[in-house]
């Protein structure tokens, strides 16, 4: 029996080393955590059953000394765990109580690479290096081309960039849960396609194996399993583990809810599949439930409905409900909508008493029974693909909201007071905070894109729990920043697909000119919410001494005093009686 060591003798290479080093010798690499350590003692875990086969193949990896040709790792935590968060102290404390005798029997090679080469964000207390590590990890596959083999939920780099470097990316997809079964069929299949390949492997115990066997065949194999969640977090700045709706999540042991869209450049890539029937989950997703409900709210607008509703028939995305909540129209809009309903089963027509634009967008919402919300004022219109792009945003992103841009169009003058043209047209995602940000933006009048509630494809769930509020004007100034907070991701094209209709009668558009002091209340409301969920604020407090020195100045000039008087109190506070440090 070997000596025993004290685990604090167990040395690990510290990220960037290890991937230099697998960088100089073009290594390959098995990475072992604790999934495999519970293995090779005999117990299962959530994506592979105990097979004894299995085990005995991996304790065999496991006492291998590192070279050039194979790299084996262990999770770097033999030395100052205090460099990880609490959570993944505790895990680690509790792993090495049940491990202990083993990690000082087994673990006798002078030194390890470390595990966390593909764990190098989330459990980490400093941050600061994930730029560097990240670089050197898609630096390994820099202008090669790349066989990721990987469980058919991991879709490893769909709504990232992870893999955008390599010169091309094919795939082949094994089943998520125990693989270790389908061994051979997958070694074959590699074999088929692995020439000249750097093959990338994420699945779980079974991809250790592959990795040593692949190596004694002259291969270079890595394996890589999480990698992908933690470029997703890192992403995104995530301070915790947030579970990916798209895709696998690293240790949410369940795949549940999770939402596989449709992603033709995926599917192009894959080159062969293992023990999944592909054609089947194919067809599922093909046919999953991608209606849109167009949410129109009605009021007297004889002279413009018939303009909005004929654009949005035109639309190219035709899978759609379109709901038209006739708030109580006095003029021919509420025969307009029944004359509409009969030539398209798509539209349903809602009666209902005059009670606001935001009375008539709740209903809508509550009635809507498609996937994803969008909302279309009445007196303004779309381009034929306005719902195409939003939705194409939308899924391709991985978003939860997309946004396009508008064009401002003058009824009386009968021409644009600006538009977005095609020279302007860019693509850009956003994290909720980066977005939050973007609300000072007059550049492409983001400002204003910010706030309307039209303009933006919505997933139905987000309002969950949100309504617009009743008999207030500026009811979106009070209600779309919420429904950003319970995004993740949201999309942005500066496209100018809709067209916002500006009227002297419009009735809402000139009464919120009067409604100054809504202005103010709607910002407080948001700053206090958003200092209460953690957000930095730096940026809304400026654009929060912004509002209040507009609206002195409006309720000033329409004779609202007592505002006036109000608002020149809070800005003498704000200007002469800081906090002293």
């Amino acid at each position: 029996m070997s000596k025993k060591r004290e685990l604090s003798e167990i040395q690990v290479l510290p990220i960037l080393e290890s991937l230099r080093f697998i960088k100089e010798h073009q290594a390959s690499v098995a990475r072992f955590g604790d999934g495999e350590i519970d293995i090779i003692n005999g117990s299962s875990i959530p994506y592979q059953e105990y097979d004894e086969n299995l085990a005995l193949a991996l304790k065999v990896i496991l006492q291998l000394p590192s070279s050039e040709d194979l790299l084996v790792c262990l999770p770097d935590v033999f030395q100052k765990i205090e460099r990880y968060n609490q959570n993944a102290q505790v895990f680690w404390q509790s792993h090495f109580e049940k491990y202990r005798d083993f990690y000082q029997e087994e673990c006798q090679s002078d030194w390890y690479g470390s595990t966390f080469l593909s764990r190098p964000y989330i459990d980490l207390q400093d941050k600061s290096l994930a730029d560097v590590y990240f670089a050197a990890i898609r630096d390994l596959w820099q202008g090669r081309d790349v066989l990721l083999v990987e469980g058919e939920t991991s879709r490893s780099g769909v709504g990232n960039d992870l893999f955008a470097n390599a010169v091309s990316l094919s795939r082949i997809i094994c089943p998520s849960k125990n693989a270790f079964a389908h061994y051979d069929a997958i070694m074959e299949r590699i074999l088929e396609h692995a020439e000249d390949r750097l093959v990338i492997l994420m699945l779980g115990p079974t991809a250790k194996v592959l990795v040593y066997d692949l190596m004694k065949r002259g291969f270079q194999a890595i394996d890589l399993g999480h990698i992908d969640s933690e470029y997703e977090w890192y992403q995104m700045k995530a301070t915790h583990k947030v579970k990916l709706h798209h895709k696998h999540t690293a240790e949410f042991n369940r795949d549940e809810g999770i939402e596989l869209v449709q992603d033709d450049v995926y599917a192009q890539q894959i080159v062969a599949t293992v023990g999944v029937d592909w054609a089947k989950e194919e067809e599922q997703m093909m046919s999953e439930f991608e209606t849109i409900s167009i949410i129109v709210p009605v009021y007297n607008v004889e002279r413009y409905l018939k303009r909005c509703l004929d654009s949005l028939l035109r639309q190219t995305y035709t899978d759609f409900e379109l709901l038209l909540i006739n708030d109580g129209s006095t003029d021919s809009s509420a025969e307009i909508c029944e004359e509409y309903a009969k030539k398209d089963k798509r539209i349903r027509v809602i009666h209902q008493e005059n009670a606001g634009p935001s009375a008539a967008r709740n209903r809508g919402i509550e009635l809507a029974q498609g996937r994803y919300i969008t909302f279309v004022d009445s007196d303004d219109f779309v381009e034929d693909y306005y719902l195409d792009n939003l939705h194409t945003a939308l899924v391709k992103n991985h978003a939860d909201i997309s946004i396009c841009n508008f064009n401002s169009f003058n009824e009386d003058r009968q021409s644009f007071l600006f538009s977005i043209t095609k020279e302007m047209y860019f693509e850009q995602t956003y994290t909720v905070e980066e977005w939050l940000n973007q609300e000072n933006t007059a550049k492409n009048n983001l400002y204003l894109t910010f706030t309307f509630s039209p303009l933006k494809l919505f997933k139905r769930e987000l309002f969950d729990g949100i309504s617009f509020p009743v008999g207030r004007l500026r009811e979106d100034d009070a209600t779309i920043y919420k429904v950003y907070l319970k995004a993740r991701k949201i999309a942005f094209i500066n496209q100018g697909s809709y067209y916002y209709s500006q009227r002297s009668e419009g009735l809402s558009r000139n009464g919120m000119l009067d409604d100054i002091r809504s202005m103010i209340s709607n910002a407080e409301e948001r700053l206090a919410l958003l200092v209460t969920l953690g957000y930095d604020v730096r940026e809304h407090i400026d654009s929060y001494i912004k509002r209040l020195k507009k609206c002195q100045a409006d309720s000033l000039r329409a004779g609202q005093i007592g505002l006036y008087q109000e608002l020149t109190t809070k800005l003498d506070l704000i200007e002469q009686h800081q906090k002293e440090d």
